[in-house]
């Protein structure tokens, strides 16, 4: 498919440029991201959790109460 080239309507008017220096705008760049003003934090070490024993016994025993109450259900729903 072959490009149709297309005038504008209207063309663009040239924008000014800065006032003070004559010269194209300047890139803004933020305040003390290259060089910040202060050093950064130390890393915080990994964030302690629940030691896995504890979380291993916590599901068993979750899994025993859920397998007894089934049982019971079972043997007395007749």
């Amino acid at each position: 498919m072959p490009y149709a080239f297309t005038e504008w309507e209207q063309e663009p008017e040239a924008q000014p440029s800065s006032g003070r220096t004559g010269g194209p705008p300047r890139k803004s760049t933020g305040i003390g991201v290259l060089d910040p003003p202060v050093p950064p934090k130390k890393p915080v070490g990994p964030i302690p959790g629940i030691p896995a024993s504890l979380l291993l016994r916590i599901v068993a025993g979750t899994l025993l109460v859920a397998m007894i109450t089934a049982l019971v259900v079972m043997f007395f729903r007749h």
